[in-house]
């Protein structure tokens, strides 16, 4: 195995590159970073440095070729780069003028780049986060502009990184100091295209100390406001009145945490139930067991006592399940009025953190005003197989994936909005929310945003929460989809 090819398995990289753009990235790496104690671009973060995130995502883009800008202990730098010695679309240089502002380091990156190219990309070093589906959207952004300048806008905010065209390298070569590229966006608002993203995430870069030690327990990526909502606001749950979970990676444990929220609130009545099985040591939970016949039952027992129930027909000890009540019971208990919350787990994974639905579930009520789609992003980057998905054969139907291969985020999107997939069977009226699960690492939550890039323009999705709910419940980011 050549060099080349060692240095794209040591990244991850598959040998047979994607076809590429005629965008050259220019990643800007040579400040001193004043406000970060120590050097910011060699800082651990998921056990490696931090530069080497933004590095990583943008070998795995469209772009043709990459240029580091380095300044500031450069050698230092290089020697933790140096197993990307083998990479040939990756070339380094050095700025040896770093102190006198970015724009140096502007010119030290346009001087590398290749005369035959349509534009520049260029990065910060500083946004581990980012990935490189937001670079190739960006690019492609770009290739639709026809020479003009591309930038991600988030929230009314301009944000990094950006693509400038060839015919704007000389206005960039006149910058002075410590002048960036804004002020060529602003005096040429017409050749500026935003490309809007709902979330900030990929885009938060680290100026200090605590910002890192955030991204690094699971990255409050929400501002103040946000990191205090509750599950139930999260998902847009404050008005649901029957809500079926459907999917896997944490359904039980969702429906658990949704009746604590729920019944923490006075005049509150919770119901939660399954309409096809769990596991017995499921049914351990916020809740009274509640065996019953009939509705009947149900609202006998829920007369004299306003504890959460879990209501289920019989216990199966010989296979270890908790056989659900009937959907036509749920339907009649919703009718009843006398709960004013009912949470249905709609059908089993067998703990798995995925699934694809056969064709006799999810097995939803149809007074099921509000789907919760559950999948958890530890399934991703695993094989396809029993183990990781329940009925892989299915999956694999549903995305084309063959046996054995990869899972990945674009797969997960097409199950949780294919006609087949998730939510099978929901019905039309109904609201569809979707949690994507155990985001407890850095790369989960970049998974998660991969996930939620890999939904159509207008998916069926009212909305999406990324977020955990062990050791404790943590929402990560939230997004609205306008359909």
């Amino acid at each position: 195995m050549d060099d080349m090819c060692r240095a794209r398995r040591n990244i991850g990289l598959p040998l047979d590159s994607a076809p590429r753009s005629g965008v050259v990235g220019v990643i800007l790496a040579a400040g001193c970073a004043r406000r970060f104690d120590g050097n910011k671009l060699l800082a651990s973060f998921k056990g490696r440095p931090l530069l080497r995130w933004v590095i990583d995502a943008a070998l795995h883009s469209r772009l043709a070729s990459l240029i580091v800008v380095l300044g500031h202990e450069h050698a230092r730098v290089r020697r933790a780069l140096s197993d990307l010695a083998g990479e040939r679309r990756l070339s380094i240089v050095v700025n040896q003028s770093y102190r006198q502002g970015q724009s140096t380091s502007v010119m030290a990156g346009l001087a590398a780049v290749p005369p035959i190219c349509t534009g520049a990309m260029f990065l910060v070093g500083d946004q581990p986060l980012i990935g490189a589906s937001v670079i190739d959207r960006l690019i492609a952004a770009f290739e639709a502009s026809e020479g003009g300048i591309c930038f991600p806008s988030c929230q009314g905010q301009r944000g990094n990184p950006v693509v400038f065209s060839t015919r704007f390298f000389p206005k960039l070569l006149q910058l002075k100091g410590d002048r960036g590229g804004s002020a060529i966006i602003e005096a040429n608002r017409g050749a500026a295209v935003p490309v809007c993203f709902s979330d900030p995430t990929p885009f938060r870069d680290v100026d200090s100390r605590t910002d890192l030690d955030s991204l690094s327990l699971g990255g409050n990526v929400l501002d103040r406001s946000q990191a205090a909502l509750t599950l139930v606001a999260a998902l847009g749950l404050e008005t649901s009145r029957v809500i079926s979970l459907c999917g896997a990676g944490g359904k039980t444990s969702l429906m658990a945490a949704l009746t604590r929220e729920f019944s923490s609130k006075p005049r509150e009545r919770v119901l939660a139930t399954t309409s096809t099985k769990m596991a017995i040591s499921e049914g351990v939970g916020p809740w009274r067991p509640c065996e019953t016949r009939n509705a009947a039952d149900i609202l006998a027992a829920a007369s004299s006592d306003t504890r959460p129930i879990l209501a289920y027909r019989a216990l199966d000890y010989g296979r270890g399940r908790l056989l659900g009540v009937s959907p036509e019971t749920i339907d009649q208990l919703a009718e009843s009025g006398r709960f004013t919350r009912i949470l249905v787990e709609a059908d089993g994974s067998r703990c798995r953190p995925l699934k694809a639905p056969n064709a006799r579930e999810p097995v939803f009520p149809s007074s099921t005003d509000t789907v919760v789609i559950v999948a958890s992003l530890s399934g991703l980057g695993r094989p396809l197989e029993e183990n990781t998905i329940f009925r892989a054969e299915h999956w694999s139907a549903l995305t084309g994936v063959p046996i054995s291969a990869t899972v990945t985020a674009d797969a997960l999107a097409r199950v949780i909005e294919h006609p087949s997939g998730l939510a099978r069977g929901a019905p039309r009226r109904a609201r569809r929310v979707l949690f994507l699960n155990q985001a407890d690492t850095p790369d989960r939550m970049v998974a998660g945003h991969h996930v939620l890039e890999g939904l159509p323009k207008q998916p069926l999705l009212e909305k999406a929460v990324i977020g955990r709910l062990r050791p404790e419940l943590q929402i990560c980011a939230v997004r609205a989809f306008w359909t």
